[in-house]
């Protein structure tokens, strides 16, 4: 069965470096960061569905409300859901965004307004699965 893996996280809390390590050689890489446009994000989106491709959708997905389109889409298309929420502390997350070497950092602000709306993923939205990925201690 394919999947639709959504990671959960603050900007600068790992989720990239985590696709990298476990998803990039099964699954397409969807992120705004590399599409660029939500018009591109949602294409191929729609084209991993269509294709039955495992995927990772990597951005904040902070809340269930943004969140509850691709579960809806991704069950109705035959997918399994798997959630990962990357539970790294607001400050962890602005050390990591403020050292970053492969783009530019998000503004300071924008992480505290993600942190303040971020609803941890829950079983109840339709999501088949919830795993939770904390940092690794000595990591910034």
């Amino acid at each position: 069965m394919a999947e639709a893996v959504i990671f959960v996280g603050l900007q600068g809390s790992g989720k990239t470096t985590y696709f990298g390590r476990h998803f990039a050689a099964t699954h397409t890489h969807i992120s705004r960061d590399i599409q660029n446009t939500p018009e591109r994000e949602k294409a191929l989106f729609r084209e991993c569905l269509c294709a039955g491709r495992s995927f990772v959708l990597d951005n904040t997905n902070a809340t269930r409300a943004i969140r509850a389109p691709y579960i809806r889409e991704a069950k109705a298309a035959g997918f399994q859901v798997i959630a990962y929420y990357f539970d790294t502390p607001v400050r962890t997350a602005i050390g990591r965004n403020n050292h970053r070497a492969d783009k530019k950092p998000i503004p300071v602000p924008a992480i505290l307004r993600a942190a303040k709306g971020l609803q941890a993923p829950s079983l109840e939205e339709g999501i088949d699965e919830v795993h939770v990925v904390t940092p690794e201690p000595g990591k910034r």
